[in-house]
Parts: structure tokens; C-alpha cells; sequence
């Protein structure tokens, strides 16, 4: 058992913009340290993070990584991601040796004055759905829910119902302006992906167009690491919906990952999307997780 007191003689926080290799993996330990404890699941995104096109010249005084150190170990993280628009969404840990020392809500009242000097048209707070403390801690910052997702796996494999006529193309850089308007009639307005198609697929991630004879009637991305991948960016156009394609193009790509040694396939989809939980349940996924996501108000 670690002296706490003494520990907490020698602390500081550091504020970054960027993460480097050296903290990922600082972070990566205590986020299983705080997984196996809580038996929760957190979206800290790192792995998305560490993908980014760094940009150290433009707005060079934003933070968005916020490292809590006691005698030089990590015992707090949070962070600020931005996917959609002008939309903040916040998550955090600390190590389960050294709660109940106000640590979070320091590091949290840092992250929040980031958010009110960037001016985010919403803040989100992230807490797994089975975690009473962190619901509690969000309760404190007086925040109100806003939706959940489900974090869902590929348990069953099944391609008798393989569409061939159905085709992947996969996108290039050229293909960005057609990507975002696809996002926008999908996600709303201001879902610009950040990364260029080319740029991501050097680091794993591959979008592909949907297409039937030679017309794009959606789109889909994947992410691969290791012996995983996940999905993300799925939709079909309002007037193909309702025939099956949407079915046909995943087992399409369960297909594909599986032709590739990939099984173990996760995505992410919003509790009240009863549609898509339930074409990707028809598909072989299984709820794992539910992650809420609470706004605040600065």
C-alpha cells in the first residue's frame, strides 16, 4: 500500500496540447488500473488522438491533455476530444489509490475554464453506466443527461446473405468533399472528418464508399489495430434505406475483416438508434457497454 500522504506532498499537473508517445503509454497503465478496479469501461479515445495530424503552429495556446503526477506517477488524466463541430466531450480517471483528495475536481475546474476560454457550443461528460461514483461526480458539476451509447461486439459471423453487387471503393483524398457531405446528411452539420482519407489509412484507418452499380449510397469506416477493428461513419442515403443494403454492407465488411484474421470487431451506436441496434444485432453484434454522456453548463 502506497504512503498517500506523503505522495500527495509532491504534486503537479501538466497541460499539453498533444500527447506524446512516453504519456500515452503513462496513461494506457492507469486506465487498466482503473478498468479492473471499477470493472467500467473508458472512452479516452488515445488511440485516435495518437492518429492526428499534429498542428504545433495554429492555436498553439489550446490544451487539451491535462496529466495530474504525484512523485513523477501519473494518478489523474483528463481530457478534452472535439469529433463533432464545436462539441467538447470530457473524460477523466484517477487512480482508485488516491480518490477522495479533490484531485479530479481540480483537474476537472482546468478542463472547464479550457472549455469556457474555447467557447464550445456544448460540453459533454463522459461516465460508463455502471459507475455510481462517476455519476455522482458528474451530479456535483450539475450535469444533466443527454443520450447514451452502446458499445457493441461481433459475436456471430454469418455470410450466407453476401450481396456482390455491392462494392467498396476506397476513398482518397479527392473524395473528402463528397465524405463530409455524406457526413452532414448523416450526423448533422459540422461532422467534418479532421484527418484526410489517404493520411488516416497510413495510420490504420480506411473510409470506403458505398456503391451499387457504380452509385455511392453511403459510406463506412474502418479501424484496424492488432488482431481488432472498429467500425464507425456507417450510413446509407435516406432513399436506399429500407432494402437491406445496410445489412448487405456490413456482413459485407465482416466478411472482409474476417478474410483478414480480424475478429475481434467493436462499434459504437446510440441507445435510442433502435434501427441501427437493431441491423447490427441482426448482424451478430452484442451489447457490451453503455457509456452516457452528460452536458454541462459553464
Amino acid at each position: 500500500m502506497k504512503n498517500i500522504n506523503n505522495d500527495l506532498f509532491n504534486q503537479y499537473i501538466i497541460l499539453k496540447k498533444y500527447l506524446n508517445e512516453e504519456e500515452k503509454i503513462e496513461i494506457e497503465k492507469l486506465e487498466d488500473i482503473c478498468k479492473k478496479y471499477d470493472e467500467v469501461i473508458l472512452k479516452l479515445e488515445l488511440d485516435y488522438k495518437n492518429k492526428l495530424e499534429k498542428d504545433y503552429k495554429n492555436n498553439i495556446n489550446e490544451i487539451n491533455e491535462f496529466l495530474y503526477y504525484s512523485n513523477k506517477e501519473l494518478i489523474g488524466y483528463a481530457s478534452i476530444s472535439c469529433f463533432n463541430g464545436n462539441v467538447a466531450e470530457i473524460n477523466g480517471m484517477v487512480h482508485p489509490e488516491f480518490r477522495r483528495n479533490g484531485i479530479f475536481t481540480k483537474v476537472i475546474d482546468l478542463v472547464l475554464n479550457e472549455c469556457k476560454k474555447r467557447s464550445f457550443s456544448e460540453i459533454l461528460l463522459l461516465c460508463d453506466d455502471k459507475s455510481d461514483s462517476g455519476r455522482n461526480f458528474i451530479e456535483y458539476f450539475n450535469g444533466k443527461y443527454s443520450f447514451s451509447e452502446c458499445r457493441m461486439n461481433c459475436k456471430e459471423l454469418n455470410f450466407n446473405s453476401v450481396d456482390e453487387r455491392i462494392k467498396f471503393k476506397k476513398a482518397n483524398n479527392k473524395d473528402i468533399n463528397k465524405i463530409n457531405e455524406l457526413n452532414r446528411l448523416f450526423f448533422g452539420e459540422g461532422c467534418n472528418e479532421k484527418i484526410l482519407p489517404e493520411d488516416e489509412e497510413r495510420n490504420g484507418a480506411i473510409t470506403y464508399l458505398i456503391c451499387l452499380s457504380d452509385e455511392v449510397i453511403g459510406k463506412i469506416k474502418v479501424t484496424k489495430e492488432f488482431n481488432g477493428a472498429y467500425i464507425s461513419g456507417f450510413g446509407i442515403l435516406p432513399k436506399y434505406r429500407g432494402m437491406g443494403y445496410g445489412k448487405r454492407s456490413i456482413i459485407k465488411v465482416l466478411k472482409k475483416l474476417n478474410e483478414e484474421k480480424i475478429t475481434n470487431i467493436t462499434l459504437d451506436v446510440e441507445i435510442k438508434n433502435k434501427n441501427a441496434l437493431n441491423l447490427y444485432k441482426s448482424c451478430g453484434f452484442k451489447e457490451e457497454s453503455i457509456i452516457n454522456y452528460y452536458r454541462i453548463y459553464i
